[in-house]
């Protein structure tokens, strides 16, 4: 893997808001690290048309296997990643998350330690791993959703993009000394493949949206763009920040 250019790893990169955050940064010529967690299914093809996009912008696609749940899965995915001749990552976005969907006082046992797992405790495995490799200027970006300031019906996972949150800006502080910029995206509904299956689980919101007449469905591509921009030099005085990217959801009556 050449080092040349400037690296991204992205986790929970194929599909969805990871797949076109993937894109994206594909498009701008950088090499990236695309992690997932299933070897099989949709997810898996969309890798491959990720991995032939690259090829064909003249960058590297490293697909890279890892449940981030697990320390062991993210310990192994460095090691494959050093032992590809990559010493160096300048980005990392954070958009791997998992979680049950039901109500909080509903939750096993089980469930919490999904919602743990990946959402939390595997971002800071992933942290933990990948901050040693980064050089002064790079930067870190976790993508967190509205559940972080709204109670969605059946929807946990708000706990930990709260708490995401809330990491940034501890992170921030702590890595201010090694020239690392730490930020969060929070970003509204988006059309993927997930949002007809919320639509029902939440249908007083999406009529409310709905009823101000402003547009209220995101395209994963405009999450992916504030993104590439926090990663830019272009976003240099920003630090410690959740960028909220609703397209203006709710400022209207």
């Amino acid at each position: 893997m050449t080092t040349e250019r400037q690296v991204v790893l992205i986790t929970g990169a194929a599909r969805g808001i990871g797949a076109a955050i993937a894109e994206r940064f594909i498009d701008d010529g950088f090499d990236v690290v695309l992690n997932y967690r299933r070897s099989q299914g949709k997810g898996a093809a969309n890798l491959d048309n990720l991995v032939a996009r690259a090829e064909a912008r003249g960058v590297h696609a490293y697909k890279a296997l890892a449940d981030i749940s697990e320390s062991r899965d993210v310990e192994q995915m460095i090691k494959s990643l050093r032992l590809d001749g990559l010493e160096r990552i300048d980005h990392l976005v954070l958009n791997a998350a998992s979680s049950p969907f039901k109500p909080v006082l509903e939750l096993t046992k089980h469930d919490w330690k999904q919602l743990f797992g990946t959402s939390l405790v595997g971002n800071v495995a992933v942290i933990n791993a990948v901050a040693p490799l980064m050089p002064a200027g790079g930067t870190i970006c976790a993508i967190s959703g509205v559940g972080s300031h709204l109670v969605l019906p059946n929807y946990p996972l708000g706990l930990m993009k709260a708490a995401l949150e809330n990491l940034v800006r501890y992170l921030e502080v702590e890595l201010y000394d090694r020239g690392i910029r730490v930020n969060g995206v929070c970003g509204g509904l988006v059309r993927s493949e997930m949002l007809p299956y919320l639509s029902e689980m939440w249908p007083r919101m999406i009529a409310n949206m709905e009823s101000c007449g402003r547009r209220w469905a995101l395209e994963p591509e405009e999450i992916a763009n504030v993104v590439a921009f926090l990663a830019s030099e272009r976003s240099s005085a920003i630090r410690g920040q959740i960028l909220v990217a609703t397209g203006g959801v709710g400022l209207a009556a």
